[in-house]
């Protein structure tokens, strides 16, 4: 594992699945991490968890597609963990399917304040504070989805290839201030919002979720979905020295998926 004891780390979507498990690998290398998400209970849970292990926690209830309660966390993340380093954006929904004909304009914005909007919103806020640092890195979680899209999965589709051109964007414009940015491209990943998503396509089809996540799987050539920490090692790579001229790139982690050729 990295050594990141002098890193301090802002990680949103902190409660479960990706973002949990990111946090939990930051603050087992030895890093301050400041902790933001919708879910007040869970998070007070997991931040007292990583506080009792030793860990310097700071945590936030934020609406990160809201820029008030952004800007006022990442201003008092800073306050208390002394400076800001890293900025690690996992926050997405997946409750958006439809085409471009039936899918609601509500639905569209929702969608692009959960999975773009709240990603330019912290590091608009966040990076005046990693530049009084002296830079750090952004790591921006993606998906194989921004890619290759899928049927009737439009709009989350488009806010994972914005992404994409947000975290080029930083790495070009950021690297004066010894910023660097990186996106992480995941394909299906075991946590709830992948269960989330399957009971959404088991609904679409009128097949069972058992069913649904058995056919998932079986796409993959490994057989398999990657596990939350298999992203959290490569992201703590990606925030490490050892990655200090890797900037403006985007890496892909999905079994294989993505190299597949269907065959018809």
């Amino acid at each position: 594992m990295h050594d990141h004891s002098g890193s301090r780390v802002l990680v949103t979507g902190a409660c479960g699945g990706i973002g949990e498990a990111i946090a939990r690998r930051f603050a087992a290398a030895g890093a301050a991490v400041a902790l933001a998400d919708i879910r007040g209970p869970e998070l007070a849970t997991l931040a007292a968890e990583l506080s009792a292990s030793g860990a310097t926690v700071h945590h936030q209830v934020v609406d990160v597609g809201e820029e008030a309660a952004v800007q006022a966390f990442c201003a008092s993340a800073a306050s208390e963990l002394g400076s800001v380093n890293q900025l690690v954006n996992t926050v997405g929904s997946v409750d958006n399917m439809g085409d471009v004909a039936e899918l609601p304009l509500a639905v569209w914005e929702r969608t692009l304040r959960v999975n773009l909007t709240s990603a330019y919103l912290m590091a608009h806020h966040a990076t005046p504070f990693m530049i009084a640092a002296g830079g750090g890195s952004i790591v921006n979680i993606s998906s194989i989805s921004g890619l290759a899209n899928q049927a009737r999965m439009m709009a989350y589709s488009v806010t994972k290839a914005a992404m994409l051109a947000l975290t080029r964007s930083e790495a070009i414009d950021l690297a004066r201030h010894g910023i660097r940015a990186n996106a992480v491209c995941p394909g299906s990943v075991e946590t709830s919002l992948v269960d989330e998503a399957i009971q959404l396509m088991a609904a679409e089809t009128d097949r069972s979720p058992e069913e649904t996540r058995r056919d998932w799987e079986s796409e993959y050539p490994t057989g398999r979905f990657t596990q939350p920490n298999e992203i959290a090692d490569l992201v703590l790579f990606l925030c490490s020295p050892q990655a200090s001229n890797i900037t403006g790139a985007s890496f892909v982690i999905d079994g294989g998926l993505t190299s597949l050729l269907a065959e018809r």
